[in-house]
């Protein structure tokens, strides 16, 4: 074998992990591909936690803790079209672009729960960016959808908020609760992660400026599922 060759299961699941081309396997597993890879990190870890301890404490590994930093800096989203239909399944919002004021009822302390996602085809490639906006413990008030160009995933995630951001500030929304299925994105926002990437901490930096004016400003993590209608208006926006 050269050194290149995988000598465990942990070498070879890490090896898939990193491959270019998981969309076949993923599309048998009936998996997006982002979701394929989150689990081969997963089966990884659980495997070396119990043959190869060692390499697992290396890696940052806590039984029952997050995914290491290493992981989730890899995370990308598999940006595949929505699949015809799928669409029909949201319902048409009012586009928050043609909204001079904010949707949530005046003279109120209600809360603005804002799911963002971002999706890059090529990881950099063609992005854009989906946001839905709610009014927390009520209904949903308004989306936006656009292409951004050239982008990491990462990059477009740190895009969705920062435009949901502006739009909080256009229309004097004090009290926002943002909703990201990226762990990592989640993990620098709430200060888990130091941000790294040059492209990012602009980004950050922006996000962080942004958020100190506010009354009331939370981040939370949520799972993929639960930010698939701002995952699908990424798409169409891709798609368009």
């Amino acid at each position: 074998m050269t050194g290149t060759e995988p000598q465990t299961l942990t070498d070879l699941l890490r090896a898939l992990e990193r491959s270019g081309d998981l969309r076949t396997l993923a599309r048998e597993c009936g998996l997006s591909v982002r979701e394929l890879r989150r689990r081969l990190a997963i089966w990884r870890r659980e495997l070396q936690a119990e043959h190869e301890p060692e390499a697992y404490e290396a890696e940052g590994g806590l039984a029952g803790g997050p995914a290491p930093a290493s992981a989730l800096e890899s995370e990308r989203d598999d940006g595949q079209p929505v699949p015809p239909g799928a669409e029909s399944q949201w319902p048409v919002l009012t586009a928050a672009a043609t909204l001079a004021r904010s949707p949530l009822p005046t003279r109120s302390k209600a809360v603005m729960e804002i799911f963002t996602d971002g999706a890059s085809r090529g990881n950099p490639g063609p992005a854009a960016i989906g946001v839905v906006f709610r009014r927390k413990g009520g209904e949903d008030l308004a989306e936006h959808s656009e292409a951004i160009g050239r982008a990491t995933n990462n990059m477009a995630e740190y895009r969705a908020v920062v435009t949901a951001l502006e739009f909080c500030q256009k229309w004097g929304v004090k009290r926002v609760h943002l909703k990201l299925d990226s762990e990592l994105i989640v993990r620098q926002l709430l200060g888990v992660y130091r941000v790294k990437s040059p492209e990012l901490r602009p980004l950050y930096q922006q996000v962080a400026f942004m958020s100190r004016g506010m009354a009331e400003f939370e981040v939370t993590h949520v799972r993929r599922e639960q930010n698939a209608h701002a995952d699908a208006l990424a798409n169409k926006a891709l798609d368009a």
